[in-house]
């Protein structure tokens, strides 16, 4: 079975117990434009919800995106600043297909999946995500960014490649053609 989730209309789930204004999160400087040097980039406020340590329902973490999506909505009708957002979360067991994905890349029944089955909004073919992988959901004002979807997913491969570096020794990279990052297995 495929549940369909729309990122602005879909409901709270039932079990969604805790408002995202109500959740774990720290204030971090986050900058604007990573292109100019530091010292010319106005300074952003970034609210972290690190939940890196728990397990988290996927449609529970898409209904924290919607509401705090909403909840910043609400704010700029009103002209006020917001903050970026950045939740970090691992899933139990998922798979996500993207708007334009093809079911023909799943190796089970639509039907009968083996695990939970997602089809979201967002791009892209069949994602997997599981204990142990980290999710990051970014949630941005775009008036502080470009307005160039391929430029942005650069931009967050970037951050991903130096984060790997710099914290793990980790050297990874960008394969041409492809969205993501990527490590070679020893």
């Amino acid at each position: 079975m495929i549940i369909w989730v729309n990122p602005i209309l879909s409901s709270t789930p039932p079990y969604f117990t805790q408002t995202p204004s109500k959740l774990p999160a720290k204030n971090h400087s986050c900058f604007a434009n990573s292109t100019v040097s530091a010292s010319h980039i106005p300074r952003r406020r970034c609210d972290l919800y690190d939940l890196h340590k728990d397990l988290v329902p996927y449609a529970e973490a898409w209904s924290w995106q919607n509401a705090i999506v909403e909840e910043k909505k609400a704010l700029s009708e009103k002209n006020d600043d917001l903050a970026d957002s950045l939740i970090l979360l691992q899933h139990h067991p998922v798979y996500t297909l993207g708007a334009g994905s093809s079911e023909g890349f799943l190796n089970f029944d639509v039907k009968n999946p083996p695990i939970d089955l997602y089809r979201t909004e967002r791009g892209g073919e069949v994602t997997y995500h599981g204990p142990g992988q980290l999710v990051m959901y970014p949630i941005i004002n775009l008036r502080y960014q470009k307005m160039d979807l391929h430029w942005y997913l650069r931009s967050l491969e970037e951050v991903v490649i130096r984060a790997l570096s710099s914290a793990f020794a980790i050297e990874a990279s960008r394969i041409e053609g492809l969205t993501g990052v990527w490590v070679t297995r020893n």
